[in-house]
């Protein structure tokens, strides 16, 4: 999360809660079909529309994921993978716009028109060039298909409804907000949509002269970062829904169906992985949190800028972006953290609450509260949308420096238990030490080489710490679970260094 120089407005606190929110005033009244039978009317995009769609969506990706990573030489092979899978398909001759994110999260997706993109976390995970190709073919394969048209119709759908709700609210900021809400296109693929861009996926790896299998093994790899990730949440024993299984829903025989795509269409044709030539390109690149967006450390987010620290509530999984901190659990439950940096401007905590952040929203009287001897303040309201009830509970702190911290907690139910996990969350709000903060530094991705006799032990030599180290090594690093270390052989470590890119 970065500091704007702009003020955050009620807006931004809306458009980080969703459509339910923006509701509050006068609740829309109509179901969940009622959007989908509005998005039917809209199911008319011509292939022309699809580059401005692209176009329009693609600033706000990069807003939501920490904009464009830039290192020397990565942007332009990347580019390359995605142009060598597209000479094979219908779409050869059409713009292509192919984007590695700032982002630690493991991700790809893609917009209608060409519009490409995968997360550096997502290239720190893959073994070799062939696994990101199978991804990016996949990818590909949607865009082909024109699913995201088909997500777009649903998005329009969702703008309209905010506009009717714009009207009745008569807010124009509530009717921008449904169109917001609505254009970001990453509501889940269907199975059906997923089975088709795998296929069209293993299609295109053959045909592009890459290993067929290699999209089955980036599925493993995925399946092994998610569990990973679900360990670090405190979920160990299952994969849940992490990063890329987010968007794109993770069924049981994915695997297998690539693999069987795979086998069908086998040939005797000599394909290489490109191990080598991926490994030389992403040696040193910066990998976990960009130390300006700040950090998550578990449930710990540190901003070594800001100088401010917090947990999650327990059982959370933070998220950063450019624009706020975000966190959720397996229930649903969200949590929202961002910075006025207009400040209190004179009014007590309480005050600011009511006249400035919450100042179109009905909510109980604002409660005085010390967070680490700091002035704050905290409210509690209900949202009501199609007879669906959401609590919120709201806190502001006066961070000093004319800065104002605000957190958002949002859950289907208001139960003391997770009154107690909020609480504890908001009352760990601190300013973050010289000393503490200057000890953060930037990690990134070196590619080293075994040596004869080293153990794993060796191999882990220079780390940096994390709470699971061996799982995260062999997480990068598969080929090292049994144990045997061969000369000459590459591997992946984490890093602390002194630049990044």
């Amino acid at each position: 999360m970065r500091m704007k120089k702009s003020a955050m407005s009620i807006k931004s606190l809306i458009g980080g809660l969703g459509i339910g929110l923006a509701l509050v005033l006068q609740p829309v009244t109509g179901s969940a079909r009622d959007g989908d039978q509005i998005a039917d009317l809209f199911d008319i995009f011509e292939p022309s529309d699809e580059q401005a769609i692209g176009k329009q969506q693609h600033g706000r990706i990069l807003q939501q994921y920490g904009g464009e990573y830039k290192k020397e030489g990565l942007n332009e092979y990347v580019l390359d993978i995605v142009l060598r899978i597209v000479a094979v398909t219908e779409k050869r001759n059409e713009p292509w716009n192919v984007t590695v994110l700032n982002s630690p999260m493991v991700n790809a997706f893609a917009l209608p028109g060409g519009y490409v993109y995968v997360t550096r976390g997502l290239l720190a995970m893959a073994n070799n060039e062939a696994e990101v190709a199978g991804v990016l073919a996949h990818e590909v394969g949607h865009v082909i298909a024109r699913h995201g048209v088909e997500r777009q119709s649903r998005a329009t759908g969702m703008g309209l409804l905010g506009a009717i709700a714009g009207i009745l609210t008569q807010s124009a900021d509530v009717a921008r907000l449904g169109q917001t809400v609505g254009g970001l296109f990453l509501a889940d693929y269907s199975r059906d949509q997923e089975y088709e861009a795998d296929s069209l996926g293993v299609k295109y790896l053959g045909l592009a002269g890459y290993p067929r299998e290699a999209m089955a093994d980036f599925l493993l790899r995925l399946e092994a970062h998610s569990k990973y990730s679900a360990k670090l949440a405190g979920k160990e024993g299952s994969s849940g829904q992490y990063d890329f299984f987010a968007t794109h829903p993770q069924t049981e025989d994915r695997v297998d169906r690539a693999r069987a795509l795979a086998k069908q269409q086998a040939d005797e044709l000599q394909r290489s992985y490109g191990t080598k030539r991926y490994l030389e390109n992403i040696d040193q690149m910066l990998f976990g949190d960009d130390i300006r967006e700040g950090v998550i450390r578990g449930r710990d987010f540190l901003h070594p800028d800001l100088r401010l620290t917090f947990k999650a509530p327990k059982g959370f999984q933070l998220i950063n972006s450019t624009r706020a901190v975000f966190a959720k659990d397996r229930s649903g439950n969200q949590m929202i953290f961002d910075m006025d940096p207009r400040g209190l401007q004179g009014l007590s905590p309480g005050q600011y609450m009511s006249r400035m952040w919450l100042s179109k929203v009905k909510h109980a009287p604002p409660q005085s509260i010390l967070v680490g001897g700091a002035q704050g303040a905290r409210t509690h309201f209900i949202v009501s949308n199609n007879n669906r009830k959401t609590y919120i509970t709201a806190v502001v702190v006066n961070f000093g420096y004319e800065k104002v911290a605000r957190f958002i907690y949002k859950s289907r139910t208001r139960t003391q238990e997770l009154e107690d996990r909020y609480a504890e969350s908001y009352f760990s709000f601190r300013p973050l030490g010289y000393e503490e903060a200057s000890k953060i530094k930037p990690v990134g991705l070196e590619i080293r080489t075994a040596r004869s006799g080293e153990d794993l032990e060796d191999l882990m030599d220079g780390m940096v710490e994390a709470k699971y180290p061996e799982d995260l090594f062999l997480l990068l690093n598969p080929a090292f679970k049994n144990r045997e270390i061969k000369s000459g052989q590459k591997y992946k470590l984490p890093v602390i260094m002194d630049n990044a890119d």
